[in-house]
């Protein structure tokens, strides 16, 4: 059968502060604070997606408790909803398994991305993951390890294989048979870390009596299909790895040759100024 013949339902999980990691050296329910990260999802991660060949997504943020219950957080919502024609939902990340078990009764597969508010993804990243459908007879896990870093108005080539075991965080996705995943305990694009997806898929189903083959998880590592955005409030450079970026400023060198202004706009609707290019 053929994929615009089967009834999908694709989730794109994007995280907004959804908890407070003591670490991060921000205090993530000040409301100026998140005032500025609302920024990068309107300038980053929502024209990315509204520049999408294939919008057949729902787009859910995965919000704090605090932000739902406050109205002093009202604003956070009412941004996002006036700053893209794509339709939003706002859950807590509790609250997944309901959203996805429940669209397993209604679409024959259902697909769950993840996606960080302030990064790129490439125009065709949801239809080469829907057609994917074709190659996933039960579930398979499937992202991207090439594409680019943007660091202080500079791009490098940005290319990671995690030991042929993961993928990069930006759209990768879980995609899932639903007469399949309802006989399973639940499992979502959040189960895994995302550089060890493969042996921790095959651990899941296999306790669960289900034998892991090798067409289960994909890297695709040939498009470069992302832009990875660093930036001052980065955690991965304030907290996971602290001054990450400047290295890797200073080992690599900044792209010019084959890339336009032009064609990152069209490819990943990215519009940021860059040194490099003119």
């Amino acid at each position: 059968m053929p994929v615009e013949d089967k009834k999908i339902k694709h989730f794109i999980f994007m995280r907004f502060f959804t908890f407070r990691d003591p670490k991060y050296p921000y205090d993530i329910y000040d409301t100026n604070f998140l005032a500025k990260q609302l920024i990068f999802a309107q300038n980053n991660a929502l024209p990315s997606l509204e520049n999408q060949t294939n919008k057949n997504f729902e787009l859910v943020f995965l919000v704090n408790h605090k932000f739902l219950a406050d109205k002093k957080y009202e604003f956070i919502f009412s941004t996002l909803k006036e700053s893209t024609t794509l339709p939003l939902t706002f859950i807590r990340q509790n609250d997944i398994p309901k959203l996805v078990n429940d669209a397993y009764d209604n679409y024959d597969f259902v697909i769950q991305s993840r996606m960080d508010f302030d990064d790129f993804v490439y125009k065709d990243a949801i239809a080469d993951t829907h057609s994917k459908i074709n190659e996933c007879e039960n579930i398979l896990a499937y992202g991207y390890c090439k594409g680019y870093i943007y660091i202080n108005k500079e791009l490098y080539n940005w290319k990671v294989l995690f030991k042929g075991i993961g993928h990069y965080a930006l759209m990768q996705s879980l995609l899932l048979k639903s007469s399949f995943a309802k006989k399973l305990p639940f499992i979502g694009i959040y189960t895994f870390d995302h550089t060890r997806v493969k042996p921790i898929l095959k651990d899941f189903l296999e306790k669960n009596g289900i034998a892991f083959s090798e067409n289960m998880f994909q890297q695709n590592s040939s498009t470069n299909a992302y832009i990875y955005f660093r930036h001052e409030f980065s955690h991965n450079d304030l907290v996971s790895n602290p001054g990450k970026t400047a290295r890797i400023s200073k080992q690599l060198q900044s792209i010019t040759e084959g890339l336009t202004k032009e064609q990152l706009a069209d490819e990943f609707g990215f519009h940021y100024e860059l040194k490099s290019i003119k």
